[in-house]
């Protein structure tokens, strides 16, 4: 069967080079290497639990987005060098 895909770059010229290497036409290859996909199997992804360190923010800066919290800090640099 006949059909039309869009490609990346990267990944046509992978196909082409490994087609090449192997001296087999790239339909062939990308059929092969789709069929590999199609066949393997996928472990379900686990949930990444990163550890968080309590790093002493004020009370008023919890919940904070980091821009915001970096906004804040600036303003309160700005406000010291302004008195001195």
């Amino acid at each position: 069967m006949r059909t039309t895909l869009d490609i990346s770059d990267a990944t046509l010229d992978a196909l082409r080079s490994r087609a090449s290497s192997s001296k087999r036409p790239l339909r062939q290859v990308v059929e092969e290497t789709l069929q590999l996909g199609l066949a393997a199997k996928r472990e379900p992804s686990r949930p990444v639990r990163v550890p968080t360190f309590s790093v002493g923010v004020k009370a008023a800066y919890r919940g904070l987005s980091m821009n915001q919290l970096y906004d804040q800090i600036e303003s309160e640099d700005h406000l010291k060098v302004a008195e001195e």
